[in-house]
C-alpha cells in the first residue's frame, strides 16, 4: 500500500503480506463509510500491533487522528517509528500506548476528546478481548462504528459478538452494538483458518426502544 513499515522480531505481523493488505482495505472502506468527516474523525485502535492498521487510515484520509494501544512494548516502538516514517510527528495526530488494553482503556476514553466523531478497530489475539475492554467500549456511545478483526471467529468472535450485542447490565452498560457486515479473509490459503473482518454498528436510540418493548 501506501504506507512503510519497521517490524522488530518481536513484534507481530501478517505472514501473508498480500492478504494483509486485502485485509487493511476492507478495514478502511468500513470506517470510510462512516466517516462524514474524516480530518475530525479519531481512530481508536486496540491492539494495534505496529499500527499498521491505523497508519494505513490515517494515509487513505479516511480518519484524521489516532490513539493506539497494544500490551507489546516492542511493537509500540515500532508503531512510533512507524508514524515518524510515514510522516504523522505531531502528538496530537498519533499517540501509541504500551499497555494491556483492559488496565490503560477505561482512563485513555477519559483522555479522549469530547464532540469528535470516534470510530475502533479491535484486532485481538486468539484469546479474543478482555471483559473490560468491552466494558469500554460499549459504555463510550460516542463510538457509532466498531471494526472487529478476528483470527479465531468460531470461538472468541462469537463470544465477544454476545457481550458487544446483548441488552445492557450493569458489566456491560451503554446501548449495544449490531452486526451489519462480516467479510471472511483468505490469510492462509489451504487451511480450515481464516481472518474475520466483522462490523459492528451502535443501535440508534428508536432501535433500542423498539427492542425492548418488542
Amino acid at each position: 500500500g501506501k504506507c512503510t513499515f519497521q517490524i522488530s522480531p518481536g513484534a507481530f505481523f501478517q505472514t501473508n503480506t498480500e492478504g494483509a493488505e486485502v485485509l487493511y482495505n476492507i478495514v478502511v472502506e468500513r470506517i470510510k463509510e462512516v466517516t462524514k468527516d474524516p480530518k475530525d474523525t479519531l481512530l481508536l485502535d486496540v491492539c494495534c500491533g505496529t499500527g499498521t492498521i491505523g497508519l494505513t487510515c490515517l494515509k487513505e484520509e479516511v480518519v484524521g487522528k489516532l490513539v493506539g494501544v497494544d500490551i507489546s512494548e516492542p511493537a509500540i516502538k515500532d508503531a512510533e517509528i512507524n508514524a515518524t516514517k510515514n510522516g504523522y510527528t505531531e502528538p496530537s495526530t498519533t499517540r501509541f500506548i504500551a499497555s494491556a488494553a483492559e488496565k490503560i482503556l477505561p482512563e485513555t476514553m477519559k483522555d479522549l476528546p469530547r464532540h469528535v466523531p470516534i470510530v475502533a478497530v479491535v484486532d485481538p489475539a486468539r484469546d479474543g478481548l478482555h471483559n473490560a475492554v468491552i466494558k469500554s467500549l460499549r459504555a463510550n456511545e460516542g463510538i457509532q462504528r466498531l471494526v472487529y478483526v478476528s483470527c479465531n471467529p468460531t470461538a472468541t468472535l462469537v463470544r465477544d459478538a454476545g457481550m458487544l450485542c446483548s441488552p445492557p447490565t450493569k458489566k456491560y452498560p451503554g446501548r449495544p452494538f449490531k452486526p451489519t457486515m462480516s467479510q471472511p479473509v483468505d490469510m492462509f490459503p489451504l487451511t480450515k483458518h481464516c481472518e474475520m473482518v466483522m462490523t459492528f454498528d451502535r443501535m440508534s436510540e428508536e432501535e433500542f426502544e423498539k427492542s425492548t418493548t418488542e
